[in-house]
């Protein structure tokens, strides 16, 4: 987890506050593209139409693109003097990053109108400084402290508050372990929740019981 995500995490009534502060396509495009499918910001920068499956309502992060963007044109190498990625190709950030991404119904509008006039998010989004921006911009708005790995971890959140576990958010986010996912299932108190939610019914359940037998029992000395 990046220094100060976990600090920043967004609860819903910070999730409303920047949903009222939208104010034109672009920034609802890059704010909820972001916030409703956990994407790295790298990576929604070069989101493309090609990456959609809608009959699977599944996004689909490739494992390489050609890519003429100012970023891409560099060469990338290991410590080894290797070249990891050559120039005019975009990666993701690691291996586990190639993966499926659920399309939610807060983004599947958003995107199909975008998506039916434009190829790629760079169309409008040139490159992740300028994603940035717009963030930023939202967050003066709003009044909610942002930057695209907290809408990232708030993403996780919420599908650890909607009972999603580790061994399911960890491929979604693209994450190598499962320790990641841990730690914003702990952030959602989504198991302390379950926890008491169960142990609150059971308590009532027996509590009903014991009085209804209870009753019972009275009603048989009486007769």
């Amino acid at each position: 987890m990046k220094p100060h995500t976990k600090d920043y995490i967004l609860e819903d009534s910070e999730i409303q506050k920047v949903r009222l502060s939208l104010s034109s396509f672009v920034e609802g495009l890059v704010t909820l593209g972001l916030l409703y499918t956990g994407m790295r910001v790298s990576e929604f920068v070069h989101f493309r139409r090609e990456w959609i499956n809608w009959k699977r309502g599944l996004i689909f992060v490739p494992r390489q693109q050609v890519c003429t963007c100012y970023e891409c044109k560099r060469v990338l190498r290991n410590r080894k003097g290797e070249i990891t990625k050559p120039s005019g190709v975009w990666k993701p950030k690691t291996k586990e990053a190639v993966r499926p991404i659920p399309i939610l119904p807060e983004v599947e509008s958003l995107f199909r109108a975008y998506f039916k006039n434009h190829n790629e998010i760079m169309d409008v989004v040139a490159s992740r400084v300028y994603a940035w921006m717009i963030i930023k911009r939202v967050e003066k708005k709003s009044g909610v402290k942002l930057f695209p790995h907290v809408l990232r971890g708030t993403f996780a959140t919420l599908l650890a508050a909607k009972d999603f576990d580790a061994v399911e958010i960890t491929p979604m986010l693209g994450w190598k372990s499962f320790k990641t996912a841990d730690e914003y299932i702990k952030l959602s108190g989504a198991r302390v929740k379950k926890a008491v939610e169960e142990k609150w019914q059971e308590k009532q359940r027996s509590g009903v019981n014991e009085r209804f037998g209870e009753k019972i029992h009275r009603e048989r000395k009486q007769v």
